[in-house]
């Protein structure tokens, strides 16, 4: 049996045109569906291939119109024992060799189907793991940024609000001072015990600078 949305899908009917079908074409459709729970209808072999010949007659220009006039004609035709459209509107008369070609061409296209459901959920699963990755470095990001605020708040809190930059040039300073102290310390020490007035007022310079380094 067939759905009124696998027709719609296998011949590129519109819903809303088979259901107009359904509505108007009445005579030549009831015998080949029936509704089921919901008023579901679903369509017998012989609906399916009056839907492909309605596509083909729609694909020559004909409206719904003409389209019923057709194939009502064909109907009365072969009730009147003619055998214009004979396998279209009596599909139990269908040669053996026909409706084998027909099964086989119905299997092919279900076969299709499930292929093209397996591609679209192999796509759908790519998409969820794209997004899953996308989130998960986002996340990752995110936990970043707060730990590098984090050491930037700790950096500031362990050097008072200075930069980095101003950290390194008071060490560097430091390091020449500590350098200079060293110096005039020792140039203090080999002015010990030499008294002039040229080493009194070299000494006295020499203090005066290491005072003003030892209380920076």
């Amino acid at each position: 049996m067939f759905t009124i949305k696998y027709i719609a899908e296998d011949t590129g009917l519109s819903i809303p045109y088979i259901r107009k079908c359904v509505e108007q074409l009445d005579e030549v459709l009831k015998p080949h569906y029936t509704k089921g729970a919901c008023n579901k209808i679903q369509f017998s072999q012989g609906g399916y291939i009056i839907f492909d010949q309605i596509k083909q007659l729609k694909a020559q220009g004909l409206n719904l119109t003409a389209i019923k006039e057709h194939l009502e004609q064909s109907l009365k035709e072969y009730k009147q024992g003619e055998t214009v459209d004979q396998n279209l509107l009596n599909p139990t008369q269908i040669p053996a060799s026909d409706m084998n070609l027909f099964n086989k061409l119905f299997q092919e296209k279900e076969d299709r189907l499930k292929e093209r459901a397996k591609y679209e959920q192999l796509l759908i699963d790519s998409e969820r793991q794209s997004l899953k990755e996308k989130e998960e470095y986002q996340q990752r990001i995110s936990e970043f940024e707060q730990v590098s605020t984090h050491l930037k708040s700790q950096l500031l809190y362990l050097t008072d609000g200075r930069t980095p930059e101003e950290v390194k040039k008071q060490w560097q300073q430091e390091q020449l001072d500590k350098q200079r102290i060293a110096w005039i310390l020792k140039e203090l020490e080999n002015l010990e015990g030499i008294f002039s007035i040229v080493n009194y007022f070299k000494r006295k310079k020499l203090y005066k600078e290491l005072q003003e380094l030892m209380i920076k």
